[in-house]
């Protein structure tokens, strides 16, 4: 056989044998989810954390003592077990689509011998980069496997909580068309004052649900948010409405959420939704809130250049100065202690002259880059 055919048929014989043996090859386990970097990353060890509280109930299995430890400063959880013995095990699940499916096994720890418990690592309760709100518990396995309730399931902005009642409102606007459905009628209700949000079905009857969905960025995804506030329309009505939903969750660094309207004739399957809409308490608080979501958390800036970021934070504290709100000063400081951190030399770059927010206005339109800060204004 000539030299060539002989190579070619040597190679064609090494792939099959190599096809061969990938063929019998175990099944992959399953990747590991990748790091969630917030204000500090994945894995951040306990003994760094800027507070330890207990959220959520502990559990006791076979006599040890389960418990899930969470840092809001960090927005950060870890999971102990304790009254332990060798093998036991302790690990997070997280989820980012209300406890529906979960990234299992977290920092899984096990009890060496000669101590008598152990923690994980600690683990994102949120990831603001990609606009995701997660829920956590503390799962652990000591010849049966228990775990605590998941943490934070609700939203709150300090005024305002999922399952608030609309009798309540302070407001009621109707942003956009409603969705007709079947001869129903499905409207979106906004209380701007409040940032929360409801929903109601009109001519409809006995079986008919309404619910909301959220979203964190503005209507692309919408996994934890998903059927909020689910209502039925009862025996004997032909309209109903759902409980409030909050739209601004400052513990898990999400603002300015966008809702829409949904609901479903009782002998159909087929539903209907409104478009979507973001309460505007002032025009001041929506600005603000647009802009942080586009702020990287992880990063401590706005990509773009740091002149930009340079801009966006100092409208960020003309925000709070002008309006008294003090929900992003988290934000203005991580952006300086990340700016310092990495660019030492370029400080000068970043940081507004001292007293630049106290200067004339036309003075401060010259140090913060064009005037940005003054076009955020509270609503008249």
């Amino acid at each position: 056989m000539p030299s060539r055919p002989r190579r070619l048929c040597g190679a064609l014989v090494a792939l099959v044998i190599a096809a061969a043996g990938l063929a019998a090859l175990p099944a992959p386990a399953h990747a590991a989810p990748a790091p969630v970097c917030a204000l500090s990353c994945d894995t951040l060890d306990p003994s760094k954390a800027r507070q330890d509280t207990f959220p959520v109930a502990d559990r006791v299995v076979n006599g040890r003592l389960l418990r899930l430890h969470v840092s809001d400063p960090d927005s950060m959880a870890w999971a102990s077990i304790d009254r332990a013995g060798t093998g036991d095990a302790v690990w997070l699940d997280r989820s980012w689509d209300r406890g529906a499916t979960w990234e299992p096994l977290l920092g899984k720890a096990t009890v060496p011998a000669t101590w008598t418990g152990t923690r994980t690592l600690m683990y994102n309760l949120t990831d603001p980069v990609a606009h995701r709100r997660g829920w956590i518990r503390a799962c652990g396995d000591a010849a049966a496997v228990t775990c605590t309730d998941w943490v934070y399931p609700t939203v709150c902005d300090g005024t305002s909580c999922d399952g608030d009642d609309p009798a309540g409102a302070t407001g009621d606007d109707r942003p956009v068309p409603a969705a007709t459905l079947f001869g129903r009628t499905v409207d979106l209700h906004l209380d701007q004052a409040r940032g929360t949000a409801w929903a109601t079905i009109a001519r409809g009857g006995a079986g008919d649900e309404i619910w909301l969905d959220r979203s964190w960025d503005g209507g692309a995804t919408w996994s934890e948010g998903s059927s909020l506030g689910r209502t039925a329309v009862p025996a004997g009505a032909s309209t109903t409405r759902t409980v409030m939903i909050a739209t601004r969750d400052p513990r898990g660094l999400l603002y300015g959420g966008a809702v829409r309207a949904c609901g479903r004739a009782a002998d159909r399957q087929e539903g209907g939704c409104t478009a979507w809409a973001r309460p505007a308490p002032t025009r001041a608080r929506a600005a603000a809130d647009a802009l942080m979501a586009t702020y990287r958390t992880d990063e401590g800036w706005w990509r773009s250049s740091w002149w930009n970021s340079a801009v966006a934070v100092t409208t960020v504290a003309e925000f709070a100065r002008r309006t008294g709100r003090h929900d992003y000063d988290w934000a203005i400081a991580r952006t300086f202690e990340q700016e310092q951190r990495r660019l030492p030399g370029r400080r000068a770059k970043l940081r507004p002259r001292r007293g630049a927010l106290h200067q004339p206005r036309d003075r401060r339109r010259r140090l913060v880059g064009g005037g940005l800060a003054d076009r955020v204004r509270p609503h008249p």
